[in-house]
Order: structure tokens, then sequence, then C-alpha cells
């Protein structure tokens, strides 16, 4: 299904929390998104490291769009996250995060993938394995 970077952004501009995570699709091709998430201090703990519940949704957008590639952004509407596990490597410090998905698997009725987020440096932040569901 071809999608471009451009619907892409657009889709991701109506969604309410894009205020604050500031998505920007860098690449996008079948089976496969990369995006970055400017730094913001909004999503950081005591200690100025990016919070892991902002680098969990930041798999899961990107996954989200990857997967969009194979079904089409109308179908997504059809599909759920089943499971998401992340594996924190690294702690951040102050930058901008870009995630790298990929599906692996486009089953009949599970999408498997996996999630690398880095930071500016290239350093991994987070792995993440991904699972949707096709509802109905």
């Amino acid at each position: 299904m071809q999608i471009t970077l451009e619907d892409c952004q657009m889709h991701m501009n109506r969604v309410p929390v894009n205020q604050y995570f500031n998505i920007q699709f860098i690449d996008i091709r079948e089976g496969y998104s990369k995006i970055k998430m400017p730094y913001n201090p909004v999503f950081t703990n005591s200690w100025k490291n990016t919070h892991g519940g902002a680098l969990l949704t930041l798999a899961d957008i990107a996954f989200y769009f990857a997967m969009a590639t194979m079904t089409g952004l109308e179908a997504t509407g059809n599909l759920s996250t089943a499971e998401l596990k992340t594996n924190f490597l690294n702690p951040t410090s102050q930058t901008d995060l870009y995630a790298e998905a990929r599906v692996i698997k486009n089953g009949r009725r599970l999408i498997f993938g996996d999630v690398k987020v880095l930071d500016e440096e290239g350093k991994s932040i987070s792995h993440s394995t991904v699972t949707y569901i096709r509802r109905g």
C-alpha cells in the first residue's frame, strides 16, 4: 500500500497528543518507518532523562505507521496494539529521539514487528517488540 511521508504527517497531526510529541516523519517504505521526536522537557523524569512511557508511545507510533504501509491508513482503525514489550538500554539526556520500526510478519490476524529507539548520535536507547491484532 503506497503512502507518503506527507500522508503520514497529515494523519499524525490530527492526533491530539502530537501537540506534545511533535512527531516528524523521516522515512517511510513498505513495512518500515523512521520518525523523530524532538526533545521535550515535559517528558523527562527527575534525572532529566526521557520517561519510559514516552519511549513506549514513540515505539507504538513508529510501528503503527510501518504497519500502515502494508494495510493503508484507512484500515489501521481496525487494528489495536495487543502487546508492546520494551527493553530500556540506555538513559537519554536532553536529545531528540529517532524510532525505526519494521514489520517482521504481516499475518492474517496478528502483525509482529520491532522498533529501535536511538538518540541523535545513534546510541541505542530502547528496543521494543510489538504485536498488533486485527479486530473483527
